[in-house]
């Protein structure tokens, strides 16, 4: 299982075929199964079915896996991707370069669009950054939580926004259209965890399988491979989270 941060249909086009890739290695080490891909709408689907257990293995974001840790839930950190041979890459909060928005201080008073409420960049360790810059819900123009990663780049182009907040492949995925960075922050890479309670020679077939992936097979998921993941990786953004509690709104 995983999220959509995209349009379903996009994550659909780039899991899919990499799914079929990883099925076929397992069963090549003598598992006869068939993985289903299931892709929820909404961060919120998505943590439910993590909560409940109702999965085997999924691909999650990092604010969520520590949401996911903090109920309970009974997830086990598999790998994570890698960013350009590391474990780590960055959000941004952003805005239009003719937008008239220079520094962090210059947000007071403006429009602000956030991803999912739950999302690593489009929320937590934006508003963490906010907080440190000495802005709270109540210094803003108003702001709105519009979901998907692209709907914030677009609504921020389309000058419905003035400033926003995403991860960095979607700011170059949009450059085109006049954005700019304000302030950069540091997250970890997506977590692929399995069920605890799933066949320990099964999470470990996944984990090698993952760990070692055909490099033709990443091509559909840009992304340049996956790595051992350590609980000490998300420690920064654990105590981001709880500044981003002082946000409000």
């Amino acid at each position: 299982m995983t999220y959509a941060a995209e349009r379903p249909s996009e994550e659909l086009r780039k899991i899919e075929p990499f799914q079929r890739h990883v099925e076929a290695v397992l069963n090549a080490k003598g598992f006869n199964l068939r993985i289903e891909l299931r892709i929820f709408s909404t961060y919120t689907e998505a943590q439910e079915a993590l909560y409940s257990g109702n999965f085997d293995f999924a691909r999650i974001g990092p604010a969520n896996y520590v949401l996911a840790r903090e109920r309970k839930a009974p997830v086990r950190l598999l790998v994570m991707e890698s960013h350009q041979g590391d474990t780590f890459f960055e959000g941004a909060i952003f805005t239009r370069s003719d937008s008239g928005v220079t520094s962090m201080a210059d947000i007071k008073g403006k429009r602000f669009a956030f991803g999912e409420q739950t999302s690593t960049t489009g929320a937590y360790l934006a508003q963490a950054a906010l907080v440190q810059a000495g802005i709270k819900a109540s210094d803003l123009g108003g702001f709105e939580y519009l979901g998907r990663h692209d709907k914030v780049a677009l609504a921020v182009a389309a000058g419905t926004f003035d400033v926003g907040a995403t991860n960095e492949r979607t700011i170059e995925k949009y450059a085109g259209r006049g954005l700019k960075k304000l302030k950069t922050f540091v997250t970890p890479t997506q977590a692929w965890v399995v069920n605890e309670r799933l066949d320990g020679r099964l999470a470990d077939a996944m984990r090698t399988a993952l760990l070692h992936v055909d490099q033709n097979a990443l091509k559909y998921i840009d992304r340049d491979g996956f790595l051992p993941g350590r609980e000490s990786y998300f420690d920064e953004l654990r105590k981001a989270m709880r500044l981003s509690r002082q946000f409000g709104g």
